[in-house]
């Protein structure tokens, strides 16, 4: 099935709306199973994040476990959509859930329509509009458009489509301290290995100078 096909023609935003409630109701069940469950690091995270036009979708984890290495972290990244989109399925049959769907479109419209109450706030804002979002001043109105539209079933196609099937474009990545070594655990099917060596790799990108006492 194509989600491409069952977004075709909708209004502008669908699918970044869809994005962005995606960001806005993983995040408790990202901490949850990640960071007190699986306790992978002290911080977990889900977000949605603009850049350039392009919405994401991004899952962060950030500890030093031993043992727990890129391959155990992607699984479980895995593990936790798989989990949700299940309790997202069972739930959507349910008057608790449809209650639940309801509740999140109106606390992301709440987000999208909010004002900003500072100049400065309202200055940076504006500079996103200008330099990494498609120059549509009116998009706001557009997204509350399109995010009435949005049903519960799109919701779950688009998960299952982006997040689990043969269309999902993931990108992981694993970052160490200086004082860390790379764990010798096998890396995930198509991983590359930057560097081994890190402090190496650090000191041959900085490219502002520092002194000693920096």
């Amino acid at each position: 099935y194509n989600c491409r096909v069952r977004f075709k023609g909708r209004k502008p935003y669908t699918r970044y709306v869809l994005t962005r409630l995606l960001g806005l109701v993983m995040r408790e069940p990202c901490f949850n199973y990640l960071r007190t469950q699986q306790q992978l690091g002290y911080v977990a995270s889900c977000f949605d994040e603009e850049y350039k036009d392009i919405v994401t979708f991004n899952i962060l984890v950030q500890g030093s476990r031993p043992g727990f290495g890129a391959e155990v972290i992607a699984e479980e990244h895995d593990n936790l959509l798989e989990l949700q989109f299940n309790i997202f399925h069972e739930l959507n049959s349910t008057s608790e859930g449809k209650a639940n769907w309801e509740g999140l479109k109106v606390a992301m419209q709440q987000q999208i329509e909010q004002k900003q109450i500072s100049l400065k706030d309202f200055s940076l804002e504006l500079n996103s509009e200008i330099f990494n979002s498609p120059r549509d001043f009116s998009r706001k109105k557009k997204m509350v458009d399109a995010l009435a539209d949005v049903t519960a079933d799109d919701f779950l196609v688009f998960y299952r489509t982006y997040l689990m099937g043969d269309q999902m474009r993931k990108v992981s990545s694993q970052i160490y301290g200086k004082d860390d070594t790379v764990p010798t655990t096998d890396l995930p099917e198509g991983s590359i290995l930057v560097s081994p060596d890190i402090s190496g790799y650090r000191d041959a990108h900085i490219t502002t100078p520092f002194s000693e006492n920096e």
